[in-house]
């Protein structure tokens, strides 16, 4: 994939910039090149993509059928917490999912990390055409050019709804370090009573985590996990 011009002229100040943290790598430049997920993405750009691009009805949907099977509203839980704070792992192609994340959970901020480059620049470029209507939104949607293996922009306990969907699945075989290290990060960033829900990991994620949290829901479409208080 080459190196965009937007990317090679991050140095000089525009609008959009104003969303992203941190550096935005070229691709040959990123510190995760070594990991063979990363190379399946770049080759094969659509793997995580087959989900859809909006995840508003999603979100949705996982709150009802937790308050269905477990009498627990995901939405309760996270509006407790002020400010409210999410995080969208690995967002891929999809720049609408930070933004449905933030409206769908009437979150104060959400995070979003995703360890290809251009599409840091072209969520970016999305939510700035959104700034006339919202001002506010540069501060409530916060980019970041990285992996889940390393969130240490973000504190600790201080994720009250992480997101991810169509990352972690056996079709993108990331490295055994990368994946326990973002099973680490994961743990580390999600508050007390802190939701995670997960999408098309066929079960990886989910399993591998459910010694560190406690499983709310789990099903074939969609599994919702929560760090005990």
């Amino acid at each position: 994939m080459r190196i965009s011009e937007d990317m090679a002229d991050l140095s000089v100040p525009v609008s959009w910039s104003d969303f992203i943290e941190g550096s935005v790598y070229p691709d040959n430049a990123v510190p995760w090149w070594h990991d063979p997920a990363y190379a399946t993405i770049l080759e094969h750009p659509g793997l995580r993509d087959s989900i859809g691009s909006h995840v508003a009805s999603a979100l949705r949907q996982a709150i009802g059928l937790v308050q269905a099977m477990t009498q627990v509203n995901v939405s309760d839980i996270v509006r407790r917490h002020r400010p409210a704070i999410g995080l969208s792992l690995g967002f891929g192609s999809n720049a609408q999912e930070p933004y449905d994340l933030l409206k769908t959970f009437e979150l104060d901020c959400v995070h979003a990390y995703e360890w290809i480059g251009e599409h840091i620049i072209e969520a970016a470029k999305a939510f700035e055409m959104l700034r006339s209507d919202d001002p506010r939104l540069v501060t409530r949607i916060r980019l970041h050019h990285g992996t889940g293996s390393d969130l240490s922009a973000l504190n600790t306990s201080s994720i009250h709804l992480l997101y991810t969907a169509n990352m972690f699945n056996r079709e993108i075989p990331m490295s055994e370090d990368t994946f326990g290290r973002s099973l680490q990060e994961i743990v580390r960033v999600l508050a007390p009573r802190g939701c995670l829900i997960s999408r098309g990991s066929a079960g990886v994620l989910e399993q591998s985590l459910a010694q560190y949290l406690h499983v709310l829901l789990e099903n074939p479409l969609v599994s919702v996990l929560q760090k005990e208080p």
